[in-house]
C-alpha cells in the first residue's frame, strides 16, 4: 500500500493568510506613523501581497507526503529541498485539529509525533481534507509492527458532561483562564464602553474606597465566570474511546481536537489534586504522551472523584494501576530549599525600604505565605517502587502523583547541596520519553532513594 498526495489546494489561501499574519507588524507600524505612505505606494503593498501568494503557491506545490507499509515520507522545500522518512512503528501519537476556519472549509491539521519530536511535530500536515485526515489517521493509528485491526466501535466510551466541565473550571484554580477572561473584558470595555466605565470609575472614586472595592470585585467575578465559559468552550464534547490497542480522545467546541494514543506509547499517568479540588475529593487524570503540542495537557478525565480513579484506570489505561504514594520526604530538612528564596525576599525588602518603607510589610507577608505553602507542599512529597511501577509525588499548590512503568523510565538523577549530600539525603528526578516527561521531588533519606536509583530501570516486566 502506498499513496502519494499533496495538501488540499485551499492550503494556498491558508498559507497566504498565515504569512500575512506573521509579517503584518511592519505595515501596522507604517500605518500608525504615516498612513499616507501606504496609500501613496499602494502598488508596493499589492506587489508584496503577490509575492506572498506566489510563495504560498510554490510551498503547496512542492509539499508531498507518502505513506507506505512501513514509513511516512515527506518531501518539501522551495529554495532548500527536504526529504524526511519516519518509521511507522516510531509514531508516539497522532493529533487531528480543526480550528474554526478549518471547520468551515472542511479541512484539518494532522500532526504526527515521534520520540524525537520537540516543539514542532515530526510531520505536520496543515490543510488536508477532513476525509483524508481521518483516513490517514486510521491507517497510522496502529504501528507498522502490529496487525491492522479495523475496529468498528470502541470497547468502552466515556463522555464528560458540560456540568462536569463547568465544575472542573470552577474548582480548577487555573489563573490562566481568569487572566484570559480579564484580557477579553478589558478589550471589550476598551472598545465599546470605555467612556461609560471611565465616568463610573470617577464617580466611584469620589464616593468611597468601598465603592472601588465593589467595582474590583464585580470585575473579578465577571472574569471568573467568563473563565468557566472559556474552559467549557475549549473542552466541550470531551469524549474518551477505548479500543483494543489504543485510546481516542476528542474535545473542543470551536477548535476541535482529536488525539489517538496507542497504549504502549503512554509514558506515565498523573493525578492532579488542586488546592480547592482536594477539599472536596476531586482530581484530574492526565497522560504523559509524546506530543509537540506542549500547551495542551492530555487529559484522561478533567474532573473525577478520587475514589473513582482506580476504576477509570482499570478500564481506559489497563497497563497502569492507581498506586497511592506515601509521604516519606525528610521533613526535618524542609527548611533547606528555602535558603535561597529567603535571601531573595530579604534583598527585595532591603531594596524597597529605601524607596517606600511602608511596602516592606508586603514583602514580609509574601515571604511568610511562600514559606507556609512550601512547607505544606514539601511534607506531601513521596516516592515508592514495586516490581512494575515507580510512583513519585510532589506539591506546591497542586499535588501531583505520577505513576510510571519501570520499563518507561529513561533516566534517573539524584542531587543535593553539599550539606545534605554528605548526610545521604537526595532530591530525585525521574524522566520518561518526551519533552514534558520529567518529575522530581525530595529530599529523601538514603534507604528510600538509593534502591530506586539503582533498580528502577532494571525491570523489563510487562
Amino acid at each position: 500500500m502506498k499513496m502519494s498526495k499533496r495538501l488540499h489546494p485551499l492550503y494556498i489561501a491558508i498559507a497566504f493568510i498565515e504569512h500575512i499574519k506573521n509579517n503584518i507588524l511592519p505595515f501596522v507600524f507604517v500605518f500608525i506613523v504615516n498612513r499616507h505612505l501606504l496609500f501613496t505606494y499602494w502598488w508596493a503593498t499589492l506587489l508584496a501581497g503577490g509575492v506572498v501568494a506566489l510563495f504560498a503557491f510554490f510551498t503547496w506545490r512542492e509539499f508531498r507526503y507518502e505513506v507506505t507499509e512501513t514509513e511516512v515520507r515527506l518531501h518539501k522545500g522551495i529554495f532548500k529541498k527536504e526529504k524526511r522518512f519516519i518509521q511507522r512503528n516510531r509514531i508516539q501519537s497522532i493529533q487531528l485539529d480543526q480550528p474554526f476556519v478549518f471547520r468551515i472549509l472542511r479541512l484539518a491539521r494532522l500532526r504526527i509525533d515521534t520520540a524525537s519530536s520537540g516543539k514542532d511535530a515530526e510531520i505536520d500536515l496543515s490543510g488536508i481534507s477532513l476525509k483524508e485526515a481521518h483516513h490517514l489517521k486510521d491507517t497510522l493509528k496502529l504501528s507498522g509492527s502490529q496487525p491492522e485491526i479495523r475496529e468498528k466501535s470502541p470497547e468502552h466510551m466515556m463522555k464528560v458532561s458540560v456540568k462536569q466541565l463547568a465544575l472542573a473550571a470552577a474548582f480548577s484554580g487555573n489563573f490562566g483562564y481568569i487572566f484570559a477572561a480579564l484580557g477579553f473584558l478589558y478589550q471589550y470595555i476598551d472598545t465599546y464602553i470605555n467612556r461609560w466605565v471611565k465616568t463610573a470609575y470617577e464617580e466611584v472614586i469620589h464616593q468611597s474606597m468601598l465603592g472601588l472595592f465593589v467595582l474590583v470585585a464585580v470585575i473579578v467575578v465577571l472574569a471568573y465566570l467568563l473563565s468557566i465559559v472559556l474552559y467549557v468552550i475549549r473542552f466541550g464534547g470531551f469524549t474518551v474511546e477505548r479500543y483494543d490497542h489504543y485510546l481516542h480522545i476528542k474535545y473542543g467546541l470551536l477548535n476541535k481536537k482529536s488525539l489517538t494514543i496507542p497504549f504502549h506509547k503512554i509514558q506515565a499517568v498523573t493525578i492532579e489534586e488542586g488546592l480547592v479540588r482536594r477539599l472536596f475529593g476531586w482530581s484530574s487524570v492526565s497522560l504523559n504522551v509524546v506530543t509537540s503540542d506542549l500547551k495542551e495537557k492530555v487529559y484522561l478525565h478533567p474532573f473525577i472523584q478520587q475514589k473513582e480513579i482506580s476504576a477509570l484506570m482499570n478500564v481506559y489505561v489497563p497497563h497502569y494501576e492507581y498506586i497511592k504514594c506515601p509521604r516519606n520526604t525528610a521533613i526535618q530538612y524542609a527548611w533547606y530549599p528555602l535558603l535561597l528564596p529567603l535571601l531573595l525576599f530579604a534583598a527585595a525588602g532591603i531594596g524597597i525600604s529605601f524607596w517606600k518603607s511602608m511596602f516592606v510589610w508586603v514583602i514580609a507577608v509574601l515571604c511568610l505565605a511562600y514559606v507556609f505553602i512550601h512547607w505544606l507542599g514539601y511534607r506531601q512529597g513521596g516516592l515508592m517502587m514495586d516490581e512494575v511501577f515507580v510512583s513519585i509525588r510532589s506539591q506546591f499548590l497542586t499535588r501531583k502523583t505520577t505513576i510510571i512503568r519501570r520499563k518507561k523510565v529513561e533516566q534517573i538523577e539524584v542531587f543535593a547541596g553539599t550539606f545534605l549530600w554528605k548526610k545521604g539525603y537526595r532530591k530525585i528526578k525521574i524522566s520518561t520519553m518526551g519533552t514534558s516527561g520529567s518529575y522530581k521531588s525530595g529530599y529523601f533519606p538514603f534507604e528510600i532513594w538509593h534502591p530506586i536509583f539503582l533498580q528502577a530501570t532494571s525491570s523489563k516486566k510487562a
